[in-house]
């Protein structure tokens, strides 16, 4: 019969496997429209390569130790080891939040009507974008620089020290309790000003939306607005791509926080957390590959050119 930490590991295998696969795929997408396709590139192709980026890291810091677990391979890091790992989950965790939030709110000042309010930022916003992403890397860095110094590896000898130990390879010891209040206060503060302003942009974009189609309702048999049809697409996937971010965020931080106050730790729990996790930078690539019509005509124009190669090739065989 096959173990439970089998199962787990062969999911998060295939999780992180398709995962790593989809966003590195949509990276070079983008860096291929960047690049070779100029004239189709948009400023929130630098959003989504920025977001690809945070979740290849949080796949590579959380999926891999996971299956390493899961396998049978424990105690593998020391502590510095720890403390690389779990920062750079932290952090690019962190960034997911922000860049998920940062598109939210971009999109909604895009498909804002030119007479609003948001008529002179929407031609500002793309030239601080990088200004917005070194902001994010700089905050998460700082309001996560604690991880560093209490992330441990496991040692059997003074495990008792610990309050929190992780089943896969770390623990956090307990420092002052002034100093872990105003840490878990920072991280809570963080998240919860970007899920408010991801909530703002999300209920100001379904305003929008409603509104364009009580309009549209009475012209669209005599009319089309091609202009506005793109946009309502591209706003309805991050909509969805929100939902699933929000989703997936607190089933993990419902499952982390059970585990931390219960008072017996249980590590199908903390697998599970861990898996949910994975999930949102697992389907995000996947989401925004099915709903750009670019990279669907790129996968038309390729498949087109492999198609004329190969009959290139083969009449030059049967010649």
């Amino acid at each position: 019969m096959v173990s439970s930490e089998v199962i787990f590991g062969m999911a998060f295998f295939f999780q992180c496997a398709i995962g790593v696969a989809g966003n590195l795929l949509l990276l070079i997408l983008y860096g291929y429209i960047a690049f070779k396709k100029p004239k189709e590139k948009k400023p929130m192709d630098l959003i989504l390569a920025h977001l690809t980026l945070a979740n290849m890291a949080t796949l590579f810091t959380r999926g891999i130790p996971e299956i390493m677990f899961c396998f049978g391979m424990r105690n593998i890091f020391n502590d510095l080891g720890c403390k690389v790992v779990m920062y750079i989950y932290r952090i690019s965790r962190g960034l997911s939040v922000c860049t998920t939030s940062l598109l939210s709110m971009f999109q909604a000042i895009i498909i804002s009507p030119n007479n609003s309010v948001w008529a002179r930022i929407k031609v500002k916003a793309p030239k601080y974008i990088l200004h917005c992403f070194l902001f994010f890397c700089v905050t998460n860095a700082l309001i996560y620089i604690r991880v560093i110094e209490t992330t441990e590896a496991i040692k059997n000898d003074n495990i008792s020290r610990y309050d929190y130990i992780s089943h896969i390879f770390m623990v956090r010891a307990p420092n002052e309790k002034k100093s872990v209040a105003a840490f878990l206060f920072g991280m809570t503060l963080h998240d919860f000003i970007f899920h408010f302003l991801m909530g703002l942009s999300s209920t100001h974009m379904v305003l929008l939306l409603y509104r364009h189609s009580k309009q549209v309702q009475h012209i669209y048999s005599n009319t089309h607005s091609p202009r506005s049809f793109p946009e309502i697409k591209a706003t309805q996937n991050i909509l969805l791509l929100m939902s699933c971010f929000v989703l997936f965020y607190w089933i993990n931080n419902c499952c982390t926080l059970y585990v931390t106050f219960h008072f017996e730790k249980e590590v199908e729990v903390e697998t599970i957390a861990a898996f949910f996790c994975g999930c949102y930078p697992t389907l995000c690539p996947f989401l925004l590959i099915g709903n750009d019509s670019r990279i669907r005509k790129l996968h038309f124009i390729l498949g087109k050119e492999r198609r004329h190669l190969k009959n290139f090739i083969n009449g030059l065989v049967n010649y």
